[in-house]
């Protein structure tokens, strides 16, 4: 039987899928390892009831897998977070290229622009990942890399392609290998499998939607294995994931390694946050390798109610994982609405999903008893 509070989050799933915010999602909550609320609602594509076996482009959240591998190559000691970029990709140089490394790429301080300013032609194009690589590298810096912060696909395609040349193997099998079969998530996939077509969410409101092209939804991109947005998983797998960072938790890193991960990298730089707006211009911002993290420089980034603490990311597709060590908290909320449809109703729609379940887990039962 479900509390009130329980309740009120799947609710406000269900009422975000009434009122056409997405056509469906998944929320699952872990406290303390055990899960304590699993719910779904409308479909995830047309035809497809939104389910536990529903694989999810997660976005942005792939991020965390590319990282997650990376730092089980600096365990390995095949690299290092301070590699420079230019030892691994010699014509990489010039104009300040000499002072990036490794560790910038997957903090967002390495001064990289977002994307392809013609990405939309390009999806529509179905270009090739080395020309994607190629115009990456060719693009101009923004600052001095380590200088600011500013959040890139861009950082995470090059950190990618560093990881397949001093490996000698594709990025997809690199997360396959070092991260989604030690840390057991048999429903995470970097392609999907051809074969789970079926089980497939649809994204709406996407970049070159309604082409053959488009992200997440067509072929082409799914198998671009793209780094910095690649990954597909059932909500099960993607709160898994989160565990994997929890103390206590599973492990398929080192304790060292999931430190590295989940505290700032950054020293606080100057940055224009990617998600969170209306900080002052000088504002710091906090990121540790892959995840971003909730402080008190930022908070209420994943939820008004978690504490400064709490590291997670955001997928555009509609995704959203967020530990909270204070309270033993994971949360995977996968939905379907892309980011560009409108980004403040899409943020209140998550921290919608996420406000209840931190008020019912956070609350001291003695005083609810009271208040009975």
């Amino acid at each position: 039987m479900p509390t009130a509070s329980l309740s009120l989050a799947c609710n406000s799933l269900e009422r975000h899928v009434r009122e056409g915010g997405f056509a469906g999602g998944g929320i699952i909550a872990l406290k303390d390892g055990e899960k304590v609320i699993e719910h779904y609602a409308g479909e995830a594509a047309p035809g497809l009831a939104s389910s536990s076996r529903v694989l999810w482009g997660v976005a942005s959240i792939s991020k965390v897998y590319t990282a997650a591998a990376i730092m089980r190559l600096v365990e390995d000691g095949v690299l290092t977070l301070n590699t420079p970029v230019h030892l691994v990709l010699p014509s990489f140089v010039g104009a300040g290229r000499e002072e990036m490394r490794l560790r910038h790429l997957l903090t967002h301080t390495a001064g990289f622009i977002y994307e392809s300013p013609q990405v939309i032609a390009r999806l529509k194009a179905k270009t090739p990942m080395p020309d994607l690589i190629e115009e990456a590298l060719q693009t101009s810096l923004l600052f001095r890399p380590g200088t600011q912060l500013r959040y890139a696909d861009y950082n995470y395609l090059i950190a990618g392609h560093i990881a397949e040349i001093v490996t000698g193997k594709p990025m997809a099998e690199l997360v396959r290998t070092l991260v989604l079969e030690p840390a057991a998530l048999s429903q995470t996939f970097m392609p999907p499998r051809h074969e789970d077509d079926s089980r497939l969410a649809y994204v709406r409101g996407v970049l070159a939607e309604g082409t053959d092209g488009a992200m997440y939804n067509s072929r082409y991109a799914r198998d671009l294995a793209h780094p910095a947005f690649g990954v597909w998983a059932t909500t099960a797998d993607l709160a898994r994931f989160g565990t994997m960072f929890m103390p206590g938790g599973p492990r398929f890193l080192s304790e060292a390694a999931v430190h590295t991960m989940t505290s700032d990298q950054t020293g606080y730089v100057p940055g224009e946050h990617p998600s969170m707006k209306g900080y002052a211009a000088d504002a710091r911002i906090p990121w540790a390798v892959g995840f971003a993290l909730q402080t008190d420089r930022v908070p209420c980034l994943y939820s008004d109610l978690a504490s400064y603490s709490t590291f997670g990311h955001g997928g555009a597709s509609g995704c959203e994982l967020i530990c909270d060590p204070a309270c033993g908290l994971v949360i995977a909320i996968t939905t379907n609405t892309h980011l560009a449809s409108g980004r403040e109703p899409w943020y209140r729609r998550i921290q919608s999903i996420a406000n209840p379940i931190f008020a019912e887990y956070t609350r001291d039962p003695k005083l609810a008893r009271r208040a009975e």
